[in-house]
């Protein structure tokens, strides 16, 4: 009877493995003959047995040159699923770690305190290739592996449909296409059936999978959908005129006026711009009524029909901003600013009444948040010299009117979207122009667009987006309205 050789190397399996018996009792796995005089030396084989001895070593399957593991390959393809794990989990880090502080709604930091969850799953799996790819040690790295490249397939598949319905370029849109196609070849390459049957307890694996799969999507698709509790926004402006005076000598009026602004709302506002205006209003009274023909030309004009008055003009006695200046403050609700002015008038000017009102354009702090670089000064049309320089698109200005532009970078309410949308920019026009018959006037104008697309004319389906994913608003005074000659009284006897 032959004696039981001393050691005794298995088949190759299907990754070019072979089981190393010393002694009757498995001791390890080799890839090589230095894998195998590693294992045998743990098992205190000396250094100086013959291998190709057929008394102590028993070869089955192939002797001592059968070797088909491929090294070199194994390595990168472990390298290169661990490289698409730490991808996936790099850039689920940052938008996680982002909105976690400074998403600006509490759905929109649960949903990065998953990203970073998944983030930190990912990191564990590329840890696990290595070991999966490699001899196996740890009975849940195949399990890992799988989870953390079907969370990679789910959300950067979910990522790509986002980039493309955006339509939009942005530093990521390559990256999820790449990832996504690297998740198809991890899958055939880490052979899922097989994780799947070799794991202790699939159930508990594929349950974990699914959760954390579930999980991340849903938040996911919560951050893409959600729009934020819609408290609705209601803002006060009011102008009022204060008790006026004259000057000793009769000649000159000074007129209080005060301009109110309180945010009346539950969300805090982004003041983006305000503005208040006092016109001198030039009427023509006649004793004969006016016929339909001037009534449908005051109805034309957008003006009020009066049976003797005919409005001459209005003239721009007083324009500016209301205590923000160049925009970009943060207003709280229940916050108010006021505005003090005193207007001087000549006395004797020949005005039918005196008419002030005020605007403000506003974006809720709940749907973005604006870089800090609204300049105080602005841009302006003209240069040092005071001559105009340049015109403002056409749809907020005509040709030759004179502006102040405000202008700072939008940022969405969660990381996500920043991630997969182009940058777009809050731009503000301050105009003042002089229409076509002789009426000054002054008013705000804003959009918030991609960058150098200010030019374009929104469609008022495109104000409708800005209204709902940005919640840019205008909010419009009362017109205050003084007689003139109520307000220069003769002086007393």
């Amino acid at each position: 009877m032959n004696p039981q050789p001393l050691i005794v190397v298995e088949p190759p399996d299907s990754r070019g493995l072979r089981d190393v018996r010393v002694r009757g009792q498995v001791v390890g796995r080799a890839w090589s003959p230095r894998d195998l005089r590693g294992l045998l030396r743990r098992a205190e084989v000396p250094d100086d047995v013959d291998l190709e001895a057929g008394e102590l070593v028993h070869w089955r399957g192939g002797g001592a040159e059968v070797w088909p593991d491929r090294p070199w390959r194994r390595r990168a393809t472990s390298a290169l699923i661990a490289a698409g794990l730490l991808v996936t989990a790099g850039v689920l880090g940052k938008i996680g770690k982002t909105d976690v502080s400074d998403a600006l709604t509490f759905g929109g930091r649960v949903a990065g305190a998953t990203f970073l969850f998944a983030s930190i799953v990912e990191m564990i799996a590329a840890v696990c290739a290595f070991d999966y790819l490699g001899k196996r040690r740890w009975v849940y790295s195949g399990a890992a592996v799988l989870v953390g490249v079907v969370i990679a397939l789910a959300l950067n598949a979910l990522l790509l449909a986002m980039q493309i319905d955006a339509g939009e370029y942005s530093p990521y849109a390559w990256v999820w296409p790449t990832v996504l196609v690297w998740a198809f070849w991890a899958l055939r390459r880490i052979s899922p059936q097989q994780i799947w049957r070799q794991s202790p307890h699939p159930k508990k694996v594929a349950t974990g999978a699914a959760v954390a799969g579930l999980i991340s999507i849903g938040n996911l698709l919560y951050s893409r959908v959600y729009v934020p509790y819609s408290s609705p926004l209601t803002m006060d402006i009011v102008v009022k005129f204060g008790e006026p005076q004259l000057n000793t000598k009769h000649t000159v009026l000074y007129v209080p006026m005060t301009v109110t602004v309180k945010n009346n709302g539950k969300v805090p506002l982004y003041i983006l711009g305000t503005l208040y205006r006092v016109y001198g209003r030039s009427a023509d009274f006649t004793e004969k009524d006016r016929g339909i023909a001037e009534w449908k030309a005051d109805i034309r004009d957008g003006g009020t029909v009066e049976r003797n008055i005919s409005v001459m003009g209005l003239d721009l006695i007083s324009s500016g901003e209301v205590i923000v200046k160049g925009g970009g403050s943060f207003m709280e609700a229940g916050d108010v600013m006021s505005e003090e002015r005193v207007l001087t008038i000549p006395a004797n000017s020949q005005f039918d009444s005196l008419e002030g009102d005020a605007e403000a354009v506003v974006m809720r702090t709940d749907r973005a948040t604006l870089s800090n670089d609204f300049l105080p000064s602005g841009t302006a049309s003209w240069d040092d010299s005071l001559s105009h320089v340049t015109d403002a698109p056409k749809w907020v200005a005509e040709p030759g009117d004179e502006y102040l532009r405000y202008q700072a970078r939008v940022y969405y309410s969660n990381e996500i979207l920043n991630a997969t949308r182009r940058p777009r920019y809050a731009t503000i026009w301050w105009v003042v122009n002089k229409t076509a018959d002789g009426w000054q006037s002054s008013y705000l104008q804003a959009t918030i667009a991609l960058k150098n697309e200010e030019a374009r004319q929104p469609s008022p389906l495109d104000s409708e987006e800005t209204a709902t994913s940005y919640g840019l608003y205008f909010f419009h005074s009362a017109t205050a309205r003084e007689p003139f000659a109520a307000l220069v009284k003769p002086p007393a006897h």
